[in-house]
């Protein structure tokens, strides 16, 4: 295969550093009353993991990705892994990760598939970690269209498996509808993210689907303000969180938290190490305002499909207890297999994992690396 695209060198300079811990510094924060989390963020613990990351992170951590074969073409950044085996095994995988990520979830469980012997493309979403701003709000479909320019154009694949996350499942799954003929497999951890069925009559809706769509609208009202808020005025706070480290730290700690298996602890999954990563990743492209632009941009033309549209890709899903979960939340978020069939008719392998959950590659990586290989294995077969 010959490789498209310039190296790109993943490193935070020496002023980043310095404005960065001039910030936090100067930060004001403000005072809170007991209830923490309930408020979307525990500001106490906000503030503790912002003196980490001023006095304490290093800062070179992010360069271990370049080992993984760092790349941009087209504005498009990813990683790019070649199988570790003298035999590859089956087509190309592309990873796909979805917000508030960037390829950093898919690190190990994408080294484990090339061990395995498969070529791995972990691309950085337009307008996420090192993808450049595209320069326009693009909805699902738009992005679809730029990673397939980019897999089946620039790195010249004409058949491979796409498997995603939040938005990387509904992005996979619109490449998959659009070129049926270059997609071998799809795989998703997040059904509840896919377009919603064309035809909700024929058969009529179970009762585990009706109440699954009764906890999904519960969720919605109780836990998903982003997506009102991110959906309709994200720049009304993209300045606050571009300026501020303090400010971008405390909206995205509640996202690693609650839509995690942590329990309650956001520690338990993401040390802060961890967590200083993603928001250095965040921080130092600038790309939180353009992450977010996504939810707006879909949310003008929502994709739906037509009464007689399915994906008809061979599929896997690989469901993880903690998906969104949130303290005391009830964890199902995540649709019933029947739901999930009426929109991938060719649904081959449904996982109910015994722990993880919204990143899910990132909390679980060896779990989600053997059940994705061994979906790919029966497709194969």
């Amino acid at each position: 295969m010959t490789l498209s695209g310039e190296p790109l060198e993943i490193r935070v300079t020496g002023e980043q550093v310095a404005d960065l811990r001039e910030r936090l510094e100067r930060t004001r924060w403000p005072r809170q009353p007991g209830e923490g989390w309930e408020l979307g963020a525990d500001l106490a613990y906000a503030r503790e993991l912002c003196e980490h990351w001023r006095r304490d992170y290093d800062f070179a951590r992010l360069e271990r990705l370049n080992r993984l074969g760092s790349h941009r073409a087209g504005g498009l950044h990813f990683l790019h892994l070649e199988a570790a085996t003298a035999e590859p095994s089956g087509r190309p995988v592309v990873l796909l990760h979805g917000w508030p990520s960037g390829p950093i979830e898919y690190e190990r469980a994408a080294q484990l598939l090339a061990e395995s012997g498969r070529e791995v493309i972990v691309p950085s979403l337009p307008g996420y970690a090192w993808s450049e701003d595209p320069g326009e709000t693009l909805d699902v479909e738009g992005v679809a269209a730029r990673l397939r320019e980019l897999i089946e154009e620039g790195l010249g694949h004409e058949h491979y498996a796409v498997a995603g996350g939040d938005w990387g499942a509904i992005v996979a799954a619109r490449i998959a509808f659009d070129a049926p003929e270059s997609v071998v497999a799809l795989h998703v951890t997040t059904p509840h993210t896919l377009p919603v069925p064309g035809d909700l009559g024929h058969p009529p809706l179970s009762e585990a689907e009706a109440a699954w769509v009764e906890r999904a609208r519960r969720w919605r009202r109780r836990r998903g303000w982003h997506l009102a808020l991110q959906g309709t005025a994200p720049d009304a706070i993209s300045p606050a969180l571009t300026d501020s480290p303090a400010g971008l730290a405390a909206y995205l700690l509640g996202r690693y938290r609650g839509w995690s298996d942590s329990g309650g602890d956001v520690e338990r999954r993401f040390s802060k190490d961890d967590l200083c990563d993603f928001l250095t990743m965040f921080w130092t492209t600038g790309s939180i305002a353009s992450s977010m632009r996504l939810y707006w941009g879909e949310g003008r033309d929502r994709w739906r499909l037509g009464p007689e549209e399915r994906i008809d890709a061979p599929a896997g899903a690989a469901l993880f207890p903690g998906e969104m979960a949130g303290e005391g939340d009830d964890p199902r978020l995540n649709p019933p297999r029947e739901w999930t069939e009426r929109i991938l008719p060719g649904l081959r392998r449904w996982t109910e994992m015994p722990a993880g959950g919204h990143f899910a590659a990132f909390e679980e990586p060896e779990a989600y690396a053997n059940e994705l290989i061994a979906f790919l294995d029966q497709i194969q077969a």
